[in-house]
């Protein structure tokens, strides 16, 4: 009896060592990006990594199990980051707020020294992220704008649309008559979709002194109803609302639920967007 006992705790013992020789720890963070206060802003992950990415199916399912729209996986490529985006729908090339969270984990950890630059190398985007005073300041491409019609898009959404845009990275662009119209919209996942709206920007000129323009965004293509705040989509915002309201130099505030600011300023072909961000919590995973 003894014996065998003996030899259970062995084998225990045994299956416990090859579990742990097998398994990776890994560490993931949640920031809540595009925002100074805790649960505002969008919540995105951010993985740091030592060798290599994990293969897309494992980042596919890190993301759904962390519950967020976006997770940015970081690598550590000579002097500069590989960064790529997975959302619950699959990767995608660029996502302004892991970007941003990304390099808030990067310099509070004191990884990078809080006077050196932080460049990302995305999947089409060199990306430059620098630490001010008063936020974060990334350097993001302009977006290219194509006008399209806006009767389907009124008549399917009984909303009025002044003007629509195909925009880079499958993005539609929507810009309504009114502030108000784009706070009363409701969403519906079927509708956005087939209307070929599954990935689309909103938005108006507000009617408030303290910013300029207000947006929301809609990705049901990607399992993402409504994100809470798109640093990507002031690509395309950026460009067209600094031409309307003749202005290189914009505020603009993302009214979802959860709601975000950003500061935006074109110059040298490219959009500044700056932002703030708060660590919520990390976690380990077994990979």
């Amino acid at each position: 009896m003894f014996m065998f006992e003996r030899s259970r705790e062995l084998d225990i013992s045994a299956e416990i060592i090859r579990f742990v020789e097998k398994e990776t720890m890994a560490t993931i963070y949640q920031v809540d990006a595009f925002t100074d206060q805790l649960f505002k802003g969008n919540p995105a992950g951010v993985m740091l990594l030592e060798k290599q990415f994990p293969s897309e199916s494992l980042m596919l399912n890190l993301v759904r199990e962390m519950n967020v729209s976006e997770v940015a996986f970081v690598l550590k490529d000579a002097n500069q980051y590989k960064i790529r985006y997975f959302t619950p729908g699959g990767e995608v090339p660029l996502c302004g707020h892991a970007t941003l969270s990304a390099a808030h984990i990067l310099y509070e950890l004191g990884i990078v020294a809080e006077d050196v630059p932080i460049v990302f190398q995305a999947p089409k985007d060199r990306l430059e992220i620098r630490y001010t005073s008063v936020g974060y300041q990334m350097k993001f491409p302009q977006y290219q704008l194509d006008p399209i019609s806006t009767a389907e898009f009124s008549k399917a959404l009984n909303i009025g649309v002044k003007a629509a845009f195909e925009v880079t990275n499958d993005w539609t662009m929507l810009v309504l008559e009114s502030e108000d119209d784009l706070a009363h919209f409701q969403p519906d996942a079927m509708t956005l979709k087939a209307s070929g709206l599954g990935q689309s920007i909103f938005t108006a000129v507000s009617k408030s002194d303290k910013r300029d323009i207000v947006c929301r965004c809609f990705v049901p293509n990607l399992g993402i109803l409504e994100d809470p705040v798109t640093g990507s989509a002031h690509c395309a915002l950026g460009v067209y609302w600094s031409k309307e309201l003749n202005k290189s130099v914009l505020s603009s505030e993302q009214i979802s639920e959860r709601k975000g600011q950003l500061k935006l300023e074109l110059k040298n072909e490219s959009v500044n967007i700056l932002g703030k961000a708060k660590t919520v919590f990390k976690a380990e995973f077994y990979l």
